[in-house]
């Protein structure tokens, strides 16, 4: 007596309809994935401004003396240094900075010294180079009050269609980051 044997597996056309589902599905998830990249180094730039921002303003505090933040790219990448405003020997003049080859290439700053309205994007690399200076207490000194930075917009040269992030900083010293699309009273990441 014969048994039949049972084989377990895939054919040859089973196996090629699988891969033609497979990359069809992918073909679909690419833009979306695209655009998630775009977003994500849009939003990894500006936490890197944002982060800067901070180490100035608590190296004044710590050293109770001006430090200033700059943004130093003028044609809006994403550079910035923390320096001392008088350089003494217990405030170098080079406390930080970041070159911009670190990070997403796509990403692209503009500064205004007002925070005007969210809605209206600024242009990438308006107003740079540019900075803005925490005194002793990590406020703005009201001297530089209308000349220093008061928001950076940080946007997508690659994908217009990449979520934009602004940074605003207060004449108190406070630094936020926000999405100028998300309205503040239902969401606290909103900036309006």
């Amino acid at each position: 007596m014969l048994m039949a044997q049972t084989q377990a597996g895939l054919n040859l056309i089973e196996l090629i309809i699988a891969i033609a589902i497979i990359s069809m599905l992918l073909a679909m998830g690419a833009p979306a994935f695209n655009l998630w990249i775009q977003n994500t180094q849009t939003r990894t730039a500006a936490e890197s401004i944002l982060n800067g921002m901070q180490i100035a303003r608590q190296e004044a505090v710590r050293r109770n003396t001006k430090v200033r933040f700059n943004l130093t790219d003028a044609a809006g990448g994403v550079a910035w240094s923390v320096d001392c405003v008088t350089v003494t020997s217990t405030c170098p003049a080079g406390i930080q900075s970041r070159s911009g080859s670190e990070g997403g290439s796509n990403a692209r700053a503009g500064t205004g010294t007002v925070t005007g309205t969210l809605a209206v994007p600024l242009t990438a690399g308006a107003g740079l180079p540019a900075g803005v200076t925490f005194d002793g207490f990590g406020r703005v000194p009201s001297a530089n009050v209308g000349t220093d930075i008061a928001r950076v917009d940080v946007t997508n040269a690659a994908n217009s269609s990449a979520r934009r992030m602004v940074i605003l900083v207060s004449t108190g010293g406070q630094t936020r980051m926000c999405d100028p699309v998300v309205p503040l009273a239902s969401n606290p990441q909103g900036c309006i």
